[in-house]
């Protein structure tokens, strides 16, 4: 995805007093808000592979099914749907632990 506009918003954001980074390119973002609303405003609903490589996404919003891990900030598996985003914080999709392991081999 080359343009991260936040053009899937159910509501207009109403104050974006933040901004994340999301794959490398800046998102504006509020505050209270979750890294998966935010990831599901710009449409990247293929969020990252699991341990076995089959890609994800996000399948219960409220943080039961652990479907919508995401590296965040360095640390992989990190649920997009139960973290408050934060100033500057990273988000990084499509890739996973087993995946980073190998790209240091």
């Amino acid at each position: 995805m080359d343009d991260l506009n936040r053009q899937y918003d159910i509501q207009p954001l109403i104050k974006a007093d933040m901004s994340i980074l999301i794959n490398g390119q800046a998102v504006s973002a509020a505050q209270g808000e979750t890294v998966l609303s935010v990831l599901n405003s710009v449409g990247l609903r293929q969020l990252s592979p699991n341990d076995h490589g089959q890609i994800n996404g996000a399948y219960c919003g409220m943080g039961v099914c652990y479907c919508c891990l995401v590296n965040i900030d360095g640390r992989h598996k990190r649920r997009a749907c139960q973290t408050v985003v934060q100033p500057g914080m990273k988000v990084e999709t499509g890739i996973n632990r087993v995946t980073a392991q190998e790209a240091v081999l």
